[in-house]
């Protein structure tokens, strides 16, 4: 091949092309011969050949060694490009478990860690509750010490008011500008007097009469809704009384609005309902009803009585007297709570229960004698005196200014009273430090009606009644909606 090279190199004009064109030539004869040998060759020889060629071939173009012909008229060679070297891998090495000692060791640490992080933020949360308390205190003391300050200011410009314990002061309640329900709303709220005044006016059935109704503040709470209230429960009849024309008219619009939000439901209460202004403790001015009223309400209102056993007494006539018929409530109702009583009682006996007080004995008395009908119930809910001496100084001392702008004395002893007007105890419990009174109260059986009563019964004028569902405006116990006894 290198002298077929030669004469083409000397024969050509054009050295370079001749090169290249004899290079062509030689190695396509060179490849011709390979082929003819393999073709002779075995088959395992010819693929160990084909296998070695691969090889020779890839470690050439790693290398970059080998050289290539090109096209263009240069005939020296360019290095390729050269590779990094291969370097071995080397195997991770497993490390060795930690033994118990190292484990326990460890754990210590994350158990000393957790402490001092605990400590921290127990730390921090101190400090926290320090100055929350610490703010609140001190909003509490200048809170206390304001009240203190303006407390004795005021009973030091009451001292010289010429104002009787006892006295009436009725007339504070005949101011048209006042709001009575936005003067008190705030501390009923805080007493939770609500819930007493609902788990009380709950209570009522048949024949309802509410005496100091004030503003109406008793007004949602009775069941007056017929779909829900069972048949014994139910109220026939209502009567509210106030001595002031004000807030009688303010309770008349609380219960007016209220029927007109359920009337077009046919869920409004459609018995007699009848608003009576005056002193209740009059005997001409409610009228009693037939078999009298099954339930009497009564709600902050003694306080305000310049004679509370006196008026007592005369709920005590309006109320049914015990084994009186009722025109009110079913006699199937009765009979079969009289029973009940009666087995109740008889039930204690047999267990030898403890002995009773004074006050119970008179009630089982009372059961035995009426044969378990022990007539309706007044319902007394009251503030007066408490079971505390330092709470009782604090009352008497703004007993004055107290009743100067409510118009009631919050210092009365209301178990005394209710000791004084005779009637049965059923049921007593008392809650703000003993100040606040709750009673179920039962009239005390008489043999023989007197005959004064009977006369006067009979020439009581009968009131007009009201009924709500029809629209149609009352006539009065006198002229108009209302009149003074």
């Amino acid at each position: 091949m290198g002298k077929i090279a030669l004469q083409s190199l000397q024969k050509s004009r054009i050295p370079h092309l001749a090169l290249s064109i004899s290079t062509k030539r030689a190695s396509a004869q060179s490849k011709s011969r390979c082929l003819n040998q393999q073709n002779t060759l075995p088959l395992s020889s010819r693929c160990y050949n084909s296998l070695s060629r691969r090889i020779a071939k890839g470690s050439e173009n790693l290398d970059g060694s080998k050289t290539s012909f090109r096209r263009h008229a240069s005939t020296t060679s360019r290095p390729g490009p050269t590779l990094p070297a291969s370097q071995p891998q080397s195997h991770p090495q497993h490390k060795p478990r930690p033994t118990l000692a190292q484990r326990a060791s460890a754990e210590e640490v994350l158990r000393q860690r957790r402490a001092i992080d605990a400590r921290k933020r127990i730390h921090m949360s101190s400090n926290t509750y320090f100055w929350i308390c610490s703010l609140f205190g001190f909003a509490l003391s200048t809170y206390i010490v304001y009240t203190y300050m303006s407390y004795s200011r005021s009973l030091k410009e009451y001292e010289g008011l010429d104002l009787p314990q006892n006295a009436d002061v009725s007339s504070r309640w005949l101011d048209k500008s006042r709001q009575f329900d936005d003067e008190v709303e705030l501390s009923e709220k805080f007493m939770g007097l609500r819930n007493l005044r609902e788990h009380l006016c709950r209570e009522a059935r048949g024949n309802v009469l509410e005496v100091s109704a004030g503003t109406g503040r008793n007004m949602g709470l009775y069941r007056l809704d017929p779909m829900l209230v069972r048949e014994e429960k139910k109220v026939k009849s209502l009567v509210f009384n106030d001595l002031s024309e004000i807030m009688l008219l303010q309770a008349q619009k609380k219960f007016e609005e209220a029927q007109e939000k359920i009337a077009e439901e046919k869920r409004s209460f459609s018995g007699p309902v009848q608003f009576v202004v005056g002193d209740a403790s009059e005997r001409t001015l409610i009228q009693r009803p037939e078999g009298g009223f099954d339930t009497i309400v009564q709600t902050m209102g003694i306080c305000s009585e310049t004679n509370p056993v006196a008026f007592l007494k005369r709920l005590a006539e309006l109320c049914r007297q015990p084994g009186e018929k009722s025109t009110g409530m079913d006699v199937k109702v009765i009979e079969k709570e009289a029973q009940e009583r009666l087995e109740d009682l008889q039930k204690t006996k047999d267990y030898g229960a403890a002995e009773p007080e004074q006050e119970g004995e008179q009630l089982d008395a009372l059961i035995v004698e009426a044969g378990g009908d022990l007539g309706g119930k007044i319902l007394l809910l009251e503030h007066g005196r408490s079971t505390l001496g330092v709470v009782n100084r604090i009352l008497d001392n703004g007993a004055k200014m107290h009743a100067d702008h409510y118009g009631c004395w919050w210092n009365k002893d209301i178990e005394q009273v209710v000791k004084d007007s005779g009637l049965i105890v059923e049921r007593k419990r008392r809650y703000h430090f003993g100040t606040t009174y709750e009673y179920v109260l039962r009239p005390r059986p008489r043999s023989k009606p007197d005959e004064r009563e009977v006369l006067t019964s009979q020439s009581e004028i009968e009131g007009a009644v009201v009924d709500l569902s029809e629209g149609v405006k009352a006539k009065s116990w006198g002229s108009g909606w209302f009149s003074r006894g």
